[in-house]
């Protein structure tokens, strides 16, 4: 079982560390690199104690290296033990006196330590990229959530703030970035530091500004050979973006936005960026997507390289998006940190959500909000429906159990939520608020509570009315999952009546953690009707507000019996909505006569919603499906994008069933046909940037279904390329499919003439589309070379091998491959699943959940092929569709 006890006491607290880092990265023997480095840290004994406590992970220390003296008088205090605990990740030093309470003036001193220079992307480690043919190394740097202990010994967790002085050493041909501008280079020996060098060798200490009180999470550090682009702005702070040079003219947008962001965010929160420059790097080798270390955010190269003749426009999208998400941090997660990690939600999904709102004004025709129901909604509602999921706010003690809740539910259903927190209360309000938190608390840590408490008094300001955000918001944040609504009308009173019950996607689960709340929520419910409706859906739904305090609630209903309701006005609540069948049938024939009296959010949402309850059981699979014939007439990227999802998961499960799959298929072409024919293969000038989106979601799923027209197309795209060997032969949006295609008639030569190829592109987005590419061969002896490539690091970056394996199991002659027969074992491979976590309980770390949710999934999928795919057969055969 995982310790829970591995919290440091609060006794001893750092105030000002000073730490030098000096990696060794020259030469070309990696498993011979090494860092060195030097930490004082000034303490603030809060209470008498004669015991230390120091987070380390893989830095080797004995007693002789440590020493604790009174930075005023000298004095030394004697260590009669050092103690490494291992599993708690640190030192326990016994002192043979107590150390005087309220003293600001001992200090830990370690002179020098020195550790291996891993390459496993955590902590401080080594990455490389080649240049010119040649191998060229940097170090880089990952530290949350608990890695700054693997780089040097501190105080590692999120409420133990101080200030911090760094200094790097390094040759003098490398440069050093950290959080904060350079304040003095000077020439230091080079043996001091590197035992393999001579004093000949010119190496350099860079020193570093001291930084604000902040937590050792965020600290950052790069030595490399990277260039820089830069720009000033009125308050003539530095705008940075490094990058290796093969890549650094893809950077002008970074700069760009990162400008824009760091303003607007100081506008909109009413809370100016503290400090004096902002750099940006993009790295080879990074775990995460981004990292938003203060002053000093960290990226894997495809999301902040871009390229506008060679990305597509969703990576335009996905750039700028986190880059939105990282720039909210730096107030939302930096200024003002959560105590402990149970409350990451309130750094990662005030980010995930805000992030539009900074993006969507850089971009405003990007639509962002439309798009939240697709980038961020379904995902969470689909998760969170699984008896496995868990609240938003969980305990959480020991590190691997703080990695695993680095998940949709904290990201996306945190995004969500806050999203519907912003509708309710309205967005003055909530700037408002959120800008007095922050001021508040800054440099400080807080509770979720002080963000509550802030929101309610900015709403009683506003409005002169009363709202308890907090007792609102603990049902969305304290228990798993959501309610679905079911509802009844009363045709001669015109009433509605909803009952709310926890929606789960197999009704039989139990869920994993209890409620104290007995799984009820106060549901903001958001209601419409055709009549007060007519003229759309209003951008600003705050006034159609019903609050729902019980498990049944009646409402009145101001239209006539033949007419359609609607709740959830543009999917602004975290929530289902079962209709009566009446009203689900005079919603779709809305949707076939005139659509667009529903918001894009509103389309994407029944049609999310009704799929979802069929797969249930709460509602028969016609409904959605007869809901699909509106999409003939459907222009709108965040409507199909739903569908297509919806149907994908049809696509999933009925490919191993080929006659019903070719009849799905059939359904398909035809629904295509004519928003294929609208969008094509080509760019047009006129295109808007949710059209691109559109034409890369068409393009690919009329291929996937085998559209003729489109498959054709798509062929001929690629023996151009082949001819041309030219990448820009293809439109950006496309690339995957025509990719994809192309691939699948390869001989095995050929694969192998592309992966090569591939291996010579240097832009990330490019190298991506055509890693997934490589999975579409129909040939499992290319299949199962491409997999044992994956595990091979000098054919395929670490960081990439999940994505290759993943790009494997969507080819449906790879899945066997990928999990040896699962398509034909169903129950014998879901009971070799349970003995393998049987056997191996306690031994999954942060993969436990995981492991969960992928049994749930299984049990599911099972069910399904059981009860829901004899439904969907009816259908087809109903409409048309040869079995």
């Amino acid at each position: 079982p995982l310790l829970t006890d591995v919290r440091l006491p609060n006794g001893v607290k750092p105030l000002h560390y000073n730490v030098t880092l000096a990696p060794y990265i020259y030469g070309t023997n990696v498993s011979e690199f090494y860092f060195t480095g030097s930490m004082q840290v000034r303490l603030s004994i809060n209470e008498s104690t004669s015991n230390i406590k120091l987070h380390s992970d893989r830095i080797p220390l004995t007693a002789a290296d440590i020493r604790v003296f009174d930075s005023k008088s000298n004095k030394n205090y004697t260590i009669t033990r050092c103690m490494y605990d291992e599993e708690r990740q640190w030192y326990s030093i016994d002192l043979s006196e107590p150390l005087t309470a309220n003293s600001t003036d001992v200090v830990i001193g370690i002179a020098r330590f020195k550790a291996p220079l891993q390459s496993d992307l955590r902590g401080l480690y080594v990455s490389s990229y080649i240049e010119n043919g040649t191998t060229k190394y940097l170090a880089t740097s990952q530290l949350q959530p608990t890695d700054a202990r693997k780089t040097f010994p501190c105080f590692d967790e999120p409420a133990f703030k101080a200030t911090f002085d760094i200094s790097i050493v390094r040759k003098k041909s490398f440069k050093s970035i950290s959080n904060m501008p350079s304040k003095r280079v000077t020439k230091v020996s080079s043996s001091d530091w590197f035992k393999e060098m001579s004093d000949s060798d010119q190496v350099e200490k860079e020193d570093f500004e001291t930084t604000p009180i902040m937590s050792t999470y965020i600290l950052a550090f790069i030595v490399s050979q990277f260039e820089y682009i830069e720009d000033t702005d009125a308050q003539l702070r530095k705008y940075r973006t490094w990058m290796r040079p093969e890549l650094l003219s893809l950077s002008e947008f970074s700069l760009v936005a990162q400008k824009n962001f760091t303003q607007f965010y100081e506008a909109y929160f009413g809370v100016p960026f503290p400090l004096k420059k902002m750099d940006q790097a993009a790295v080879p080798d990074f775990n995460a997507g981004a990292m938003e270390n203060w002053g000093l955010i960290i990226y894997r190269e495809s999301l902040l390289a871009f390229d506008s003749r060679k990305d597509r426009s969703s990576v335009y999208q996905r750039i700028g998006s986190v880059m939105s998400h990282e720039f909210a941090h730096m107030w939302f997660g930096n200024l003002v940190t959560p105590e402990w990690w149970d409350d990451l939600w309130l750094n990662e999904g005030f980010a995930s959500f805000v992030e539009n709102i900074g993006l969507n004004n850089l971009r405003p025709d990007w639509n962002m909000d439309s798009q939240f129901v697709a980038t961020k909604q379904m995902a969470a509602l689909e998760v969170d429906s699984m008896g496995s999921s868990h609240p938003i706010y969980v305990e959480v003690h020991n590190p691997n159990q703080i990695s695993e809740i680095f998940d949709t539910i904290t990201y996306r259903k945190g995004a969500t939520v806050l999203r519907m927190l912003h509708g309710f209360v309205g967005d003055e309000v909530f700037r408002k608020g959120v800008g007095n938190y922050l001021r508040q608390n800054s440099y400080g840590n807080t509770f979720h509570t002080a963000l509550y408490d802030s929101l309610t008094r900015q709403y009683s300001e506003s409005t002169n009315k009363s709202l308890d955000v907090g007792s609102v918001m603990d049902r969305w944040i304290k228990q798993m999952g959501y309610p679905v609504l079911n509802c009844s009308v009363s045709t001669a009173a015109r009433r509605l009546t909803l009952t709310q019950n926890h929606f789960l996607s197999d009704p039989s689960q139990v869920p994993s953690y209890p409620s104290d709340y007995n799984y009820m929520w106060i549901i903001p419910v958001t209601m419409g009707t055709k009549q007060n409706l007519s003229s759309g859906t209003p951008e600003d739904v705050s006034g159609f507000v019903n609050w729902m305090n019980e498990k049944e609630q009646s409402f009145e209903l101001d239209n006539s019996a033949d007419d359609w309701y609607l709740l959830n006005l543009r999917s602004s609540g975290f929530y289902r909505v079962n209709y009566d069948l009446d009203n689900w049938k005079r919603l779709i024939d809305q949707l076939i006569s005139n659509n667009t009296v529903f918001s894009p959010q509103d389309r994407a949402r029944l049609l999310d919603d009704s799929f979802a309850l069929a797969s249930a059981g709460y509602l028969d699979y016609s409904i959605p499906l007869n809901m699909t014939r509106y999409l003939k007439s459907e222009t709108h990227y965040v409507p199909w994008s739903s569908a297509l999802s919806k149907i994908g998961y049809l696509h999933s499960m009925l490919h191993r069933q080929s006659p019903e799959y070719g009849s799905l298929s059939a359904y398909m072409r035809d629904l295509l046909e004519g928003a294929f024919n609208d969008v094509g293969l080509d760019n047009k000038d006129t295109d808007t940037h949710l059209t691109k989106l559109k034409r890369e979601i068409i393009v690919w799923s009329a291929c996937l279904y085998r559209l003729p027209s489109c498959k054709n197309a798509a062929k001929e795209k690629f023996r151009g390329f082949v001819g041309l060997n030219d990448i820009a032969f293809i439109h950006p949006e496309i690339r995957r499919r025509v990719f994809c295609e192309g691939v699948s008639t390869l001989l095995l030569n050929e694969w192998d003439d592309f992966f090569d190829f591939t291996k010579t592109v240097s832009h990330p987005g490019t190298q991506n589309d055509m890693f997934r590419g490589l999975a579409c061969s129909n040939d499992p002896l290319i299949l199962n070379r491409y997999l044992e490539f994956a595990m091979n690091e000098s054919k395929v970056r670490k960081q990439d091998m999940a994505y290759v394996f993943a790009s494997v199991a969507a080819n449906p002659k790879g899945l066997e491959i990928v999990w040896n027969y699962l398509r034909t074992n169903w129950n014998t491979k879901y009971a070799e699943l349970v003995e393998f976590k049987e056997r191996h309980r306690g031994n999954f770390g942060s993969a436990s959940r995981a492991m969960d949710q992928t049994l749930e999934k299984v049990r599911v999928n099972i069910d399904w092929m059981k009860t829901k795919l004899p439904r969907v057969r009816t259908w087809l055969i109903e409409n048309g569709q040869a079995i």
